[in-house]
């Protein structure tokens, strides 16, 4: 097969090399071809070719310095294009930008001869402040020119290409990212929880400004984006040293600028910031790049600025590494805490990453077999007067009926998901992140995530979910873990809401936490009739009957398709390894699983022990930690998934588990298993030949439980049919039941356009700080977002004061009437509080004459009282 790769830039080399490295490739031939007259374009592309590959070479299309305006360059490319592909017999031809000037013609001109295939480079799942009549950011468009087939990043950039209204929906295929998606270190990074602190608090920060071409892409104007750069550039200076990286495709004239920016080092626009570079700096601030996955593999938090004027917003991740600001203010803030503290401000709230990015480990080879079977569309059919459900071939009145009402049900459009933490180190999240993943590539639902702990009051919550038809709480932890949320979910029923609990506790984790918190576990209790709960296993469902649930439903679990997952041998060896995978604590059988690794080094089984988990604070002071068990700590995903191949037996020694995840892994490597008789797993893997259970929690049972296991086979038809049960298809299609949500090919929906209102979580002390130095420089919206932010956590009155003021100049007097009421009677030092009340209140004109008069008499009364007071005190005398 001929394959043709249309290439416009450097990074175009790079993934063609991806597709022709994947197995199989060698059975065809490829051409790189290009189009550029002016040489530069070019040039770049035959140098990253020729470092790339060692004879191929790239076919311009045109000769540099070829006399043509700009629009009839476009307009032969389109006729040389086909001539290319007709004279070099090209049966498939991949590009991956079918809006840029240049795609579009090559688009136009092949269509309907040759089958295109798009290939998805660089991020294309932004948002808009706002979106008007008229056209749309070209990344709106992107795969609507009708190619053969779409390979797209993640779910959510299937989701916009699916259920995008207003163009001809291509087949999407989500193959994951060229050279991103099988990156190991990038999967760890996606996936981590933590930010590593690059220097000590109160030493200067390294700062590198990734810019883009914002005025050259018309999303800015010249004077604005240089605007914007000068101020950040000056805002950024008292905290650190800044370094500019000018995108590769940046003006000379726009260059020139740069290097009169002072305090500024200006760096090569070619010279390659990666992983191992950008590891040299504290901090990373861009627009909107590609460039995040690169700062999430060398661990540098990276700051997205939208400015006001910039309408493209980069969608809010969930994650430490990031932090999306929308003005100057908002930026310093983040980066003066980074300097004093030596913490990042990252997004409280957001979506995660594999929201936008797949990962496999064979993506090259799914982006070829997509090519190799693509085929030119069909011609649309002509219009109709009739719709085709009108029209179904062998349907009943009774099923016309039927569908004609199907069609007039509007389900829900949006789900908010509420939680204490969302990531892939617990397993109480998994299932649900892997779900809206799922959901995400087949529905047109728009999907939120909000950690309730990052809020203090209620009425905060509400706000954010004012546009949310369904609310699904990820477990029963924020009832007894958070002050707020038995107060929400009533009145988030109040307020008509569907709410769903989705629950992964048990009876143990039921009476320990009702212990720890009486009286929330008492009001949840309360609350638990009135909502819908969705169970991860039956004995889980008879559970909440007998607490007055009405009709759980089991829609048990999933968990993500890891790229490494090795079968375990078929075949024990001599020396057989028995493996845990579990937080250390008491409720996961640690003094079983060490009683059991004695029991059988006493009576001389050659059995080996290991335990893969963080220990906690939950271990009694009588638990056994045996010596015979290897401890191996918290190991990343892959490693566990290793470990889980390297051994013969998954032993799980909890007491109380509703539907483990690691038991599901261990199913999907074909690992023998045993566990308690009370733990779930045993309602969905009772009889299937490689697991067993034991009815006594005692080590003698578990003992013979693992004996038994050990001398059977694994039935592979078995252990597949348990496997099927928890795909993630199969769970995403039971969720989305249990929700009423619409499920694959039901409609479509307008593209969402607003952008996460993200909670700062920064450390109460600097707040106060932040609000002066905003105060202090006149950056009075700055004061009022940060002065908001501290009245949500305590009342301070200079800061009451402070945004009175800030309202009274604005002419907004209501707001300020109600900043010196709080002010008045939150306490502080009492005279001087009434004074500072007097002097705002002359700024409000005649509405706050009384306040003023009231006010000073307050401050006299007070003063008096005071001298009085020492007067009258023993020895008391005026000083």
């Amino acid at each position: 097969m001929r394959i043709a790769v249309f290439v416009e830039n450097r990074n175009g080399v790079g993934l063609a090399s991806e597709i022709m490295r994947a197995p199989g490739a060698g059975d065809h031939s490829f051409h790189l071809v290009t189009a550029d007259r002016d040489g530069n374009v070019a040039g770049w592309i035959e140098e990253e070719a020729a470092a790339r590959f060692d004879d191929l070479v790239v076919r311009n299309l045109f000769a540099v310095d070829e006399a043509l305006s700009a629009d009839e360059f476009l307009e032969e490319l389109g006729y040389r294009v086909q001539a290319f592909a007709e004279q070099e017999d090209i049966d498939r031809l991949v590009f991956f930008n079918d809006q840029s000037q240049r795609g579009r013609r090559v688009a136009g001109a092949l269509g309907r001869t040759v089958p295109l295939v798009l290939v998805q480079d660089g991020h294309l799942d932004f948002r808009f402040k706002k979106t008007e009549a008229g056209l749309h950011d070209q990344n709106w468009y992107y795969g609507s020119s009708s190619p053969a087939a779409v390979c797209v990043w993640g779910p959510a950039t299937a989701n916009h290409l699916t259920f995008r209204t207003a163009d001809a929906n291509p087949p999407v295929h989500i193959t994951g990212a060229l050279g991103h998606s099988d990156d190991p270190a990038l999967l760890r990074a996606a996936r981590s929880t933590t930010h590593r602190h690059a220097k000590a608090a109160g030493e200067r920060l390294r700062i590198v400004l990734l810019d883009q071409p914002l005025s050259n892409q018309s999303k800015l104007s010249r004077n604005d984006h240089r605007t914007q750069l000068t101020e950040v550039c000056e805002a950024l200076h008292e905290f650190g040293d800044i370094e500019i990286k000018p995108h590769p495709s940046t003006l000379g004239g726009h260059l020139d600028w740069l290097r009169t920016l002072e305090n500024v080092e200006v760096l090569d626009e070619k010279a390659l910031l990666d992983a191992e570079a950008l590891d040299g700096y504290d901090l990373a601030v861009t627009f909107f790049s590609t460039t995040y996955l690169q700062t999430l593999r060398a661990g540098t938090p990276l700051v997205l600025f939208s400015p006001p004027p910039l309408n493209i917003v980069f969608p809010t991740v969930n994650h430490p590494l990031l932090r999306n600001v929308g003005t100057v203010g908002e930026l310093v803030d983040v980066a003066a805490e980074l300097q004093r503290s030596g913490k990042f401000a990252a997004n409280v709230h957001g979506e995660p990453v594999e929201h936008f990015l797949t990962f496999h480990d064979d993506v090259p080879a799914r982006v070829l077999a997509i090519i190799e079977k693509a085929a030119v569309p069909a011609e649309p059919p002509a219009p109709r007067w009739t719709t085709a459900e009108d029209t179904r071939v062998g349907l009943t009145r009774a099923e016309r009926a039927l569908h004609a009402v199907e069609r007039r049900v509007v389900r829900p459009r949006s789900l908010a998901v509420l939680g204490l933490g969302f990531s892939y180190v617990t397993g109480v999240a998994i299932p649900v992140l892997t779900y809206t993943q799922a959901l995400l590539a087949q529905s047109p639902v728009d999907i939120r995530y909000y950690d309730l702990g990052a809020y203090t009051r209620s009425e905060d919550v509400m706000a954010e979910l004012e546009g949310a038809e369904v609310v699904l709480i990820n477990s029963l932890a924020p009832f007894w873990r958070s002050a707020l949320a038995n107060e929400l979910v009533q009145a988030l029923q109040d307020a008509g809401k569907s709410v769903v609990l989705y629950a992964h506790e048990t009876e143990y984790v039921m009476n320990f936490e009702g212990g720890q918190h009486t009286l929330r576990h008492e009001e949840m209790l309360r609350l638990l009739p009135k909502l819908k709960v969705l169970c991860v296993s039956t004995s889980q469902a008879d559970m909440f009957r007998q607490l007055g649930v009405s009709d759980p439903v089991v829609v048990y679990n999933t968990v993500p398709r890891d790229t490494h997952r090795a079968r375990a041998r078929r075949t024990p060896g001599e020396r057989p390894r028995i493996v845990m995978v579990g937080s250390m604590q008491d409720r996961k059988g640690l003094d079983l699983f060490s009683r059991v690794a004695e029991l059988a080094y006493t009576q001389g089984l050659p059995w080996r022990f290991a335990w893969i988990g963080h220990k906690t604070w939950r271990i009694g002071p009588s638990t056994l930690l045996s010596d015979r068990v290897e401890w191996m700590g918290a190991l990343s995903r892959d490693r566990v998934r290793e470990e889980l191949a390297a051994s013969d037996v998954f032993f799980l020694s909890s007491v109380d588990d509703p539907m483990p995840l690691s038991v599901v892994e261990a199913v999907q490597q074909r690992l023998r298993a045993v566990t308690y008789h009370r733990v779930g797993s045993r309602e969905v893997l009772e009889g299937v030949a490689g697991y067993r259970s034991f009815a006594e929690y005692t080590p003698e049972a578990a003992l013979e439980a693992l004996r038994r296991v050990l001398d059977e086979e694994v039935s592979e038809t078995d252990y597949q049919d348990v496997e099927d049960l928890f795909d993630i298809d199969a769970f995403a299609a039971r969720m989305t039941t249990a929700l009423g949500l619409p499920g694959p090919g039901e409609g479509s929906r307008e593209e969402h356009t607003d952008a996460f209102d993200a909670v700062l979580s920064r450390h109460g002390r600097y707040l106060a700080e932040d609000f002066t130095r905003h105060m202090e420089k006149g950056q009075h919206d700055d004061a009022l977002r940060v002065g908001t932010e501290i009245l949500r956590r305590r009342q301070p009155v200079d800061v009451l004061v402070g945004m009175a003021e800030i309202r009274a100049r604005r002419g907004q007097t209501e707001d300020a009437v109600k900043l010196l009421s709080a002010a008045a009677i939150a306490g502080g030092e009492r005279a001087r509080v009434w004074t500072e009340v007097a002097r705002v209140a002359e700024l409000l004109g005649a509405r706050g004459r009384s306040i003023r008069s009231l006010a000073r008499k307050e401050a006299v009364r007070i003063q008096v009282g005071n001298r009085s007071a020492r007067l009258l005190a023993p020895g008391g005398r005026e000083q």
